[in-house]
């Protein structure tokens, strides 16, 4: 289209070497208006061709033609691809070619792109022609694309093999086809397949809705029942052996929790019951009903506690009665979070989070009580799901693609291959897989410029803030972090498919910086004082990438336990380190070049940081409250104090700043790191993440929003 290669399988626009993401329903919009291209497309088409006649609001469709503008640079005043016509629709007017064929193997399958047949329409004349043969392509091939393939495909597919393959030791793609099954505006999530495969079970809600509602699609004829259940959100519904029941959890704003047993016939819900009530801090959990339909596995916490404990799998009959305690993990992390049943109803696979964000799946023999360890990725993952032979687990991986691991010979083999995240597959009892398409969210990097000048004494709370946006694009961008002087803006983001660490410098282009060897996960990036330098971790690992040489140094630190946060140290030269020993931490000062222990600062030390006149302040597990070292005493010099992550907080020419949350919305708390006096500004966003924060010596502050995207629920059918 024009001077940019559209690939519909992959939800990917090509332009001067750049590959961009798409959100799936944006690409889906795109197709219909270039099928239509040159001619009016109503919001009636849309609504039949995208949404399948579904009920979707004038906001939500402007928001998508928004974010397709966004992607293809286009100008809704003076438009290059798409023109709004008043009172009509819209017009694709760039001109539209078909490159070649591809084979349906290679690509998503028409269902889960187009959502319904594409349709030939009558006509005359070269553009007529043009529009059938795009049909006829559509309908016969399942898929094409618009020049992705050749000798450039097949270099960046081997490329992104060679250069972005899982840590974990993945071989040969296995193909498997994929199929939309929901066509709902919101998001839909922990879907789950009836035993017989005609009804679909999950959560949804409005993109900008809070509270979660379960449904029960009929998938011949695509009609939803929704639960009446009298708690404000239900979600992970789970069908006993036979379909007639569904069990879920049931939960509301004010802490209480219950797992509900509601009958079901003919996809109509019957009678509410109580199984059991669950820990009301818990909002989560994960049901796997046992083959005799008499009783359930389910995820839940010590009752006797009023704090967060770690997470258990429990078993309860239906009537709930005889609770047992299936699992003790360990004090580190959020303990056992999700859980599967093998579809022999032999094996429980059980996800247990280690080590902050390191996940590990387990299994239990329900025969013998042997537990064995199966593998270990740096994520969190949502759930694992059973093969129908009982023999491999489907996972998410790192690189967002489904994974089977066989059991048997202890190995990985990728399942799909789009660019589009799959998250969260679900199998039920004949193992069957259904899982969500998309990402929950899209992130973008505003600035704030506050009338607060740094170093001066006239706080006011009464001052404004003028905020913008500074970084967007279709996908995430995350984790903003300045240099002091303000002329440089680095950031985390997945717009060409893989995080990697990219750079905007004033009002210039943004340009990707890193070229990571691995899958990552890349955490706690900050500038040095010179700017010259950033720090940061990949997964567990810390590294120093220097901005203007574009070459990234690792520093092996001589421990063998946990990193699970950096930040620079008194100078260039060395970074702190937040170590954890079986669920200890302690903060270390580190030479950057040998890895070398120089000093330990604090044991029971979780965050912490230098300030511009060689001060250490730092944070405990144990608590809240900001402490600093004098004469190498441990000194608490400010008691109502916490942080939301290491990234929240920062110290810059004698203040701190740091992200709260009062009476439920973000304000940026400043410190006198003099006085030790505390001014707050309430910041003017419904949306923003609490978990970065950035300010530069002029007090120009850069913080994420997050924004609902649309997602899907698709069937994977496998090999």
């Amino acid at each position: 289209m024009a001077d940019r290669l559209i690939d519909p399988s992959q939800c990917t626009i090509l332009k001067d070497g750049t590959l961009l993401k798409v959100e799936l329903r944006a690409m889906q919009v795109l197709l219909c208006l270039i099928k239509h291209a040159g001619e009016p497309v109503s919001r009636d088409m849309l609504l039949d061709e995208v949404w399948s006649g579904g009920e979707v609001s004038d906001n939500a469709i402007n928001r998508i033609i928004g974010l397709l503008r966004n992607q293809l640079g286009d100008n809704a005043k003076s438009p290059s691809f798409i023109k709004t016509l008043p009172k009509v629709g819209y017009v694709l007017i760039a001109e539209t070619s078909i490159v070649k064929e591809v084979s349906k193997e290679e690509k998503f399958t028409q269902e889960v792109i187009a959502g319904s047949n594409i349709d030939e329409r009558d006509g005359s004349g070269a553009h007529s022609a043009k529009r059938r043969l795009f049909s006829w392509l559509y309908r016969y091939s399942w898929s094409f694309t618009l020049f992705f393939i050749g000798l450039f495909s097949l270099s960046s597919w081997l490329t992104f093999q060679y250069f972005f393959k899982n840590p974990i030791d993945i071989p040969a793609y296995h193909s498997a086809e994929l199929k939309r099954l929901t066509f709902l505006d919101g998001q839909e999530f922990s879907p789950v397949l009836s035993p017989d495969g005609k009804y679909l079970a999950f959560s949804q809600r409005e993109l900008d809705e809070k509270n979660w509602r379960i449904g029960v699609m009929e998938l011949a004829t695509r009609s939803i029942v929704y639960l009446d259940d009298p708690m404000d959100s239900q979600g992970y519904p789970a069908f006993n052996p036979d379909g007639t029941k569904l069990a879920y959890l049931s939960f509301n704003q004010e802490g209480g929790c219950k797992i509900n047993l509601v009958e079901i016939k003919n996809g109509k819900f019957g009678d509410i019951g109580t199984i059991t009530d669950c820990k009301s801090q818990m909002q989560a959990t994960s049901i796997a009903w046992k083959p005799s339909g008499k009783s359930l596995f389910y995820i839940d916490e010590d009752h006797q506690y009023d704090y967060l404990t770690e997470k258990k799998v429990f078993s309860v009959a239906i009537n709930g009665e005889d609770k047992q305690q299936i699992t003790q993990p360990y004090s580190i992390g959020r303990g056992d979070y999700a859980l599967s049943l093998s579809p022999d109803g032999r094996y429980l696979a059980i996800i247990r989070n280690v080590r902050w964000y390191q996940t590990q799946v387990i299994l239990l023999s329900l025969e013998t009580g042997i537990w064995q360890d199966l593998f270990t990725v740096d994520i969190l993952l949502h759930t694992v799901s059973w093969t129908r032979d009982s023999r491999s687990l489907i996972y998410r991986s790192l690189s967002s693609h489904l994974t089977k691991f066989h059991i048997e010979s202890n190995s990985h083999s990728q399942l799909t291959n789009i660019m589009q995240p799959i998250i969260s597959p679900i199998s039920n009892q004949n193992g069957e897989i259904v899982a969500v398409l998309g990402d929950f969210f899209k992130t973008e990097i505003w600035r704030l410029k506050t009338s607060i000048k740094t170093g001066l004494d006239n706080f006011s709370t009464n001052d404004t803030i003028c905020s913008a946006r500074y970084i967007s694009s279709n996908g995430k961008n995350d984790r903003a972090t300045t240099s002091l002087d303000g002329s440089k803006v680095a950031f985390i983001s997945d717009r060409t498919g893989v995080p990697e660490i990219w750079l905007k410098q004033g009002t210039e282009n943004e340009v990707k910086l890193s070229n990571f060897e691995t899958i990552n996960n890349i955490k706690d990036i900050s500038f040095s004082s010179d700017g010259k330098m950033i720090l940061g971790r990949l997964n567990s690992k810390p590294f120093v990438f220097n901005v203007l040489e574009r070459k990234i140094k690792y520093i092996k630190i001589k421990s063998a336990d946990e990193v699970y946060s950096v930040s620079w140290g008194d100078g260039i030269d060395s970074i702190v380190a937040t170590i954890d020993s079986l669920g200890q931490s302690s903060l270390k000062l580190i030479d950057i070049d040998s890895g070398d222990i120089i000093q330990t600062l604090s044991d029971g030390g979780e965050y912490g940081k230098y300030s511009g006149d060689g001060s250490f302040y730092f944070t405990k597990r144990s608590g809240a409250g900001l402490w600093t070292l004098y004469d190498g005493k441990e000194i608490l010099v400010v008691d109502d104090f916490s942080i939301r992550s290491n990234l929240s907080w920062v110290i810059n020419n004698g203040y701190l700043y740091n992200l709260v949350k009062i009476s439920g919305s973000y304000s940026l708390e400043f410190i006198d790191m003099k006085t030790f006096d505390k001014t707050h500004i309430k910041l003017p966003f419904e949306h923003l993440r609490g978990h970065s924060v950035s300010v530069d010596a002029n007090g120009v502050a850069y913080v994420v929003i997050s924004r609902a995207k649309n997602i899907d629920v698709i069937h994977i059918e496998y090999n």
